[in-house]
């Protein structure tokens, strides 16, 4: 079991890197190189005779037609993105002020007016919650009996390695959004709010009135972690799909125009005006350069999928996607 574990880390990690850690243009850029390579062993392996020049006529069909589409997807989301920025001022307003008032309330929690950019705003609730658990734990100690304790120790044991985990991710990560939001990707404090809720419920009488409001404190803290991942969550999809919307058009018109003059290249008499030798590199080079756009596709759609399903669930529930 133990050498089963330590052979899935090295994978773990590169399945991490993939999804998440690396650069969205390298990992289209080796996306690309490992179609070029795949398609290109095919045509100088001697698979592909390259008699019949209909077939190639399809595939180039099919990657400008394919192309022009991406590209009219890209039309489609920068529409989407810029009608949600397409607000009234009553609805600007409205969602200024909800912005404002959780701000405020991190702000009155903390005694201290609170960072503007995410990484420190978070830092600031992830100092706030630590701040409270260790609160809670020194009142339990006091006034509570032993098995009221050990529960609220453990609750209070597993929010703080989870803050301390945090807190040691922001401190090596920079101040991008991304950055900000991966060191809250596995972490929703959902189980935490229950186990604290179930303390509440079960030693209602065992309990004093003002541990149950240092309970209380506690659980609306790992709310506000939660709240802010959400926000921060918002702001990174739309800085991302933004992002891919204009890489898919750095990428798909160039594309388009060089599936567009290697077609042409084979209108001359002879089939082609390429020497065969070139002509089984021409080949895959082009469908590789038609294939770029799909690659940026699919390296950016890796990290918003990813992101988007550990943290579908926002408190009080949680999914095993969550919990890795």
């Amino acid at each position: 079991m133990a050498a089963e574990s330590k052979s899935e880390r090295p994978r773990e990690k590169w399945r991490e890197w993939l999804l998440l850690d690396a650069d969205r243009t390298l990992v289209a850029g080796v996306t690309a190189f490992a179609l070029f390579a795949f398609v290109a062993s095919v045509s100088l392996s001697g698979l592909a005779p390259f008699v019949e020049r209909q077939p190639v006529f399809y595939v180039y069909g099919g990657l400008l037609s394919g192309n022009l589409t991406v590209i009219t997807v890209v039309v489609s989301i920068s529409q989407l993105l810029l009608s949600r920025q397409l607000n009234t001022p009553s609805e600007l307003r409205s969602q200024m002020e909800g912005v404002i008032d959780y701000r405020k309330d991190v702000e009155d929690a903390a005694g201290r007016v609170a960072p503007v950019e995410p990484l420190g705003f978070l830092r600031l609730l992830v100092e706030n919650t630590r701040k409270r658990s260790q609160e809670l734990g020194g009142l339990t100690i006091a006034e509570t009996n032993d098995e009221v304790y050990a529960e609220v120790d453990a609750a209070v044991s597993r929010v703080t390695r989870q803050v301390d985990t945090v807190d040691g991710l922001l401190q090596e990560s920079d101040a991008s959004t991304f950055h900000v939001l991966s060191a809250t990707l596995t972490t929703n404090y959902a189980r935490d709010i229950n186990h604290l809720r179930r303390i509440k419920s079960e030693y209602e009488e065992s309990v004093p009135a003002h541990v149950e409001e240092s309970i209380d404190l506690l659980i609306d803290r790992l709310q506000q972690i939660d709240v802010a991942r959400q926000y921060f969550k918002s702001v990174y999809l739309e800085q991302q799909l933004a992002e891919l919307s204009r890489m898919l058009f750095y990428a798909g018109l160039p594309s388009v125009a060089v599936v567009a003059v290697s077609l042409l290249l084979f209108t001359a008499a002879g089939g082609t005006s390429v020497s065969p030798p070139y002509e089984r590199l021409l080949i895959p080079a082009t469908v590789t350069v038609g294939l770029v756009p799909l690659s940026v596709l699919f390296a950016y759609i890796l990290r918003i999928a990813t992101v988007t399903q550990r943290t579908a669930a926002t408190v009080p529930f949680t999914t095993p996607e969550q919990e890795r």
